[in-house]
């Protein structure tokens, strides 16, 4: 017979399992639907769970948003941080192209980081000031500084750190959300490999100075 010890930690197991398949169901559907159309019961039917179980892990839905959230912005700052890491013998024209394509990669497998900031800009409520304090005016310092080291590098133009920083965002993000109405208008995918490097190699070129 297990042990007791044995018996706590299977318990343990079950409930991280069933918290995970909680917070990556909220994560869809919070991304899909925002935060007031999504319900616990959508939430809890996404991840194959009875409703009271999201409501044992997550005290409210307010909580499972913020913790949907974090998760979102913690995954893209581990893939960036591990990409900065792993670079610092690159010369910055590489570092650029490496960090914007990590960028891209990342939108790619994971378009809610992007949703959840759409929901909450036009609801310009309290969840949108608590992304700003907890993740985007970070954000903003993180990305201007960026452009900046850049700028005094010679291999960015000159012309305002916050606009260049929304312009190159812009680019590396917008494509990946109109892939499939694209891909249906015009028989190009701009989610393949191929149309990620073209679009990192071409928005380079275009920051360039002239």
């Amino acid at each position: 017979m297990p042990t007791d010890n044995k018996v706590l930690t299977l318990r343990q197991r079950q409930r991280e399992k069933t918290r995970e398949l909680v917070l990556n169901a909220a994560i869809e559907v919070f991304a899909r639907a925002g935060f007031e159309a999504a319900s616990l019961a959508d939430i809890a039917a996404k991840a194959g769970v009875k409703k009271a179980l999201v409501q044992y892990h997550f005290s409210t839905k307010d909580q499972l948003w913020k913790d949907a959230a974090a998760r979102l912005w913690s995954k893209r700052n581990a893939r960036l941080e591990a990409f900065y890491a792993s670079s610092l013998e690159d010369d910055l024209h590489q570092r650029m192209r490496g960090g914007f394509t990590v960028l891209v990669t990342f939108t790619r497998e994971n378009p809610q980081w992007l949703w959840f900031m759409f929901h909450e800009a036009a609801a310009n409520g309290e969840r949108g000031k608590w992304l700003i304090d907890n993740f985007i005016r970070n954000d903003y310092v993180l990305g201007q500084a960026f452009v900046i080291e850049y700028q005094r590098a010679g291999l960015m133009r000159e012309g305002s750190a916050l606009h260049l920083l929304h312009l190159i965002s812009g680019a590396l993000t917008y494509n990946l959300l109109v892939a499939p109405l694209t891909l249906q208008a015009t028989n190009t995918d701009l989610s393949t490999e191929a149309s990620i490097a073209e679009q990192v190699e071409l928005l380079q070129r275009l920051l360039l100075v002239e």
